[in-house]
């Protein structure tokens, strides 16, 4: 018994074994108009008969071009875990407004967390002192009470960040709103 690639085809068909060619494929290249020859249509020398897109150029997303070079998302996400790389991501990105606001945000709650911190310390400690035990221990709940809902606004806008949403915190979003449009070029 023997194998036959052509069995079943029709060689008189268009098709991939035979007759016209077929350029028109499913993958969106489209045929040029060419002069007919004993053979099919032929390109001039020299051309492709095949027209071929141009593909977009760097990283294209619903949320505008970077200057960073990766995705917003994941720039603006970034800057939340590691608050190093969102200072240094809000003063290198110079057109994406997104990434600007949330790393700035990033960088304004933990700086704001670090004094609430200490501002609530030292006053337990210098109530402590004064009124004995109980005072100390009010400001102890009052700090955990900080650093947990730190912790929350922390999770939530790194969350949002890595979605592509825009989330405000109450007060320090919209100093980041403020100074993260202030600093993009217009183009």
């Amino acid at each position: 018994m023997s194998w036959n690639p052509n069995q079943g085809q029709n060689p008189n068909q268009p098709g991939l074994y035979g007759g016209q060619p077929n350029y028109q494929q499913p993958g969106g290249y489209q045929q040029q108009g060419y002069q007919q020859s004993g053979y099919g249509q032929q390109p001039p020398y020299g051309q492709s008969p095949y027209t071929y897109s141009q593909p977009p150029m760097g990283n294209v997303s619903p949320l505008g071009p970077s200057s960073i070079g990766m995705d917003p998302k994941v720039s603006a996400g970034l800057g939340y875990l590691i608050l190093v790389v969102g200072l240094i991501f809000f003063f290198i990105e110079k057109q994406n407004r997104f990434v600007r606001f949330h790393t700035l945000q990033a960088v304004l709650l933990a700086v704001s967390l670090f004094v609430l911190f200490f501002v609530i310390i030292f006053a337990g400690i210098a109530a402590a002192f004064v009124n004995g035990g109980l005072a100390g221990l009010i400001f102890s709940l009052g700090n955990l009470a900080v650093w947990v809902g730190g912790f929350i606004a922390w999770l939530v806008g790194m969350i949002n960040a890595f979605q592509g949403k825009y989330f405000k915190l109450p007060v320090i979003g919209d100093l980041a709103e403020r100074w993260s449009s202030a600093g993009i070029v217009a183009m």
